[in-house]
């Protein structure tokens, strides 16, 4: 069992880094996408004037949002699942199934951070910039490796505690 000088600090660190940080990015880049989306209409059928801009940052502000808010549910356990066969296993059992899922989470999320960061550093090198917004289409791109590193910190913090905790059931010994 992993002690919990180990897990509070990392633990801390993730209440900051994704509870705050990344649930403030995801509601505030959600709350900008919406505020010029209904702009754009006020606009487009009010005034007969678009705002050109508008979508393409509505897009890139959804993109973000999803990213960084993507995080925060799986910090939560909100992400949507099929869980009627871990509630059936014994606790156990169904402690090792969670333990494989928040491994292959943190592995997946980890690739895409690598994949992501390399991707993006090749947008930067191509100075490729957003139409209408008139900027660099990496900073768009970024919010694949930062989310995604996000998640695996999510990932890896879940992992933690599942480990540190103790459920009632067989010991070690017992499940062999």
């Amino acid at each position: 069992m992993w002690s919990k000088a180990v897990v509070d600090p990392v633990d801390r660190l993730a209440d900051i880094v994704i509870d705050r940080f990344c649930l403030g990015g995801a509601v505030a880049t959600l709350a900008a996408a919406l505020l010029v989306v209904s702009a754009q209409v006020v606009f487009r059928y009010g005034l007969g004037n678009s705002i050109i801009w508008s979508e393409e940052f509505a897009r890139y502000a959804l993109i973000w949002s999803a990213f960084l808010g993507a995080a925060v549910a799986y910090r939560r356990g909100e992400h949507i699942g099929v869980t009627i066969l871990v509630e059936k296993l014994p606790a156990w059992a169904a402690r090792i199934i969670i333990a494989i899922m928040h491994l292959v989470t943190l592995g997946f999320a980890s690739l895409v951070v690598w994949e992501g960061w390399y991707l993006t550093q090749r947008v930067f090198a191509r100075g490729e910039v957003a139409n209408a917004l008139r900027i660099e289409i990496a900073w768009i791109y970024l919010a694949v490796p930062v989310g995604s590193a996000f998640l695996a910190l999510a990932a890896l913090t879940a992992l933690l505690r599942l480990h540190a905790t103790t459920l009632p059931g067989p010991s070690v010994d017992q499940m062999q």
